[in-house]
C-alpha cells in the first residue's frame, strides 16, 4: 500500500514539476516576444520577473523533491 502510494506521489511530483518548470518558460517568452531564449534558460540565467521565477522555482523544487522520493522508493522497494 505505502509502496503504491509513494509511486503515485513520485510522479505526481515529477510531472507537476515538469509542468511549472514549463509553464515559467512559457511565461518568460511570451513577455518578451524571445522564444529563443527559452533554449538559454537552462544553460545561463536570463531576466526573468518575480512571478515567472516563482513558477521556475517551486517547480525545481517539486521535481527535486520527486527525484528523492523515488531513490526512497528504490532503496526501500528494490525493483528486481
Amino acid at each position: 500500500m505505502l509502496q503504491a502510494t509513494m509511486g503515485f506521489v513520485e510522479v505526481i511530483l515529477l510531472v507537476t514539476g515538469v509542468l511549472f518548470i514549463a509553464k515559467s518558460m512559457f511565461l518568460y517568452a511570451k513577455r518578451t516576444k524571445d522564444w529563443s531564449g527559452v533554449a538559454v534558460m537552462v544553460i545561463k540565467r536570463v531576466g526573468m520577473d518575480a512571478h515567472e521565477y516563482r513558477w521556475y522555482r517551486f517547480g525545481v523544487s517539486c521535481f527535486v523533491v520527486g527525484v528523492i522520493v523515488r531513490i526512497v522508493n528504490m532503496i526501500f522497494w528494490p525493483q528486481l
